[in-house]
């Protein structure tokens, strides 16, 4: 008896990011079970938000308004409607 040859399922895939394209595809045959993880990391520059602040601030107290904002960023303030 001739088995069979023939492939059963397929997925492809492609996704840009801002260092490459990655493509992908698979031919299978049987069961087959995927899975997708992503994430994203955002870090606080402290050393960079002391400088411009001068004075040690948190990220939070920043996001909460519970720091006035420099006088260095009136022009930006103005452009986006703050």
């Amino acid at each position: 008896m001739e088995e069979l040859t023939r492939p059963v399922g397929r997925a492809a895939e492609a996704d840009v990011t801002p260092r490459a394209a990655i493509y992908t595809y698979s031919k299978s045959k049987g069961l087959f079970i995927g899975a997708s993880l992503e994430g994203a990391v955002i870090g606080t520059r402290k050393g960079a938000n002391e400088r411009y602040y001068r004075q040690p601030v948190t990220a939070f107290d920043i996001l909460h308004g519970r720091v006035a904002a420099p006088a260095s960023a009136a022009a930006l303030r103005a452009a986006l409607g703050r």
